[in-house]
């Protein structure tokens, strides 16, 4: 009889207890998340394939200075399929880490969940970048330091090319796991590469153009620091007042 009790006292609320809770999922990322990581894939592997040598030149330009003069006597990858192709790549895949991290930080998914706002911020990108292109164009030709303005450029899209292998494999896990430390993780990991590419060109800019540094130092905070400040304010604003103004 005690026996009988003492199975009832402690296996009454078994059932209840052990109950599986369903997991909350608070951001789950659309198809054409899925759509924009693997046409960059396909656009590097592309790159890959067809223009090998191209390719792990534009790669080695960020680590080996030698290979500049190499690829430019050969070929302008700014002005190729091949810099293009890196182009679309790298605003696809950074526009797509700005809308997680606004829209993450936010938590404002009418505004920031749609396809639409992704859109805005690729043609804010690419428009950045296009004007900044120009200007660095029209500055070679008014200073006659062409060789260190194509310099700049052709660094830049090197540096794009790296880090278009690194954001693949970041946006991959910022679509399953959307999470405020991997953002921060991320959105760290792209400024600290943006950062030594900045530096490094400085004074790669230098030696070629033999200006002084201030003038050189003005040139950069014009086309590189003032710029990633502004869209980094406006992305805070965004963030706190839905607005950017």
């Amino acid at each position: 009889m005690n026996d009988t009790i003492d199975f009832q006292i402690v296996t009454e609320n078994i059932g209840s207890m052990c109950e599986p809770l369903p997991r909350v999922v608070e951001y789950i990322s659309p198809s054409w998340n899925f759509i924009v990581v693997f046409l960059a894939i396909i656009l590097m592997m592309i790159n890959k394939q067809l223009f090998a040598l191209r390719f792990r030149t534009m790669l080695a330009v960020s680590f080996k200075t030698s290979d500049f003069d190499k690829m430019t006597r050969e070929w302008n990858p700014v002005m190729s399929i091949n810099g293009l192709s890196v182009f679309v790549a790298y605003v696809a895949l950074l526009a797509l880490i700005i809308q997680k991290i606004v829209l993450v930080f936010s938590g404002n998914t009418i505004l920031y969940s749609s396809w639409g706002f992704y859109v805005d911020v690729c043609v804010f990108i690419a428009a950045l970048l296009i004007i900044q292109y120009l200007f660095i164009s029209l500055y070679g030709w008014l200073f006659d330091i062409e060789t260190a303005t194509n310099h700049h450029e052709v660094a830049h899209l090197s540096a794009m090319t790296v880090i278009n292998i690194l954001m693949i494999v970041l946006g991959l896990v910022i679509i399953f796991y959307p999470t405020k430390t991997i953002l921060i993780i991320t959105f760290s990991l792209l400024l600290i590469f943006i950062g030594i590419r900045i530096i490094k060109t400085f004074f790669e800019f230098q030696i070629l153009s033999k200006m002084n540094l201030f003038n050189i130092f003005l040139y950069f905070c014009t086309l590189e620091i003032i710029p990633v400040a502004i869209a980094i304010t406006m992305m805070c604003r965004l963030i706190v007042t839905n607005c950017v103004l």
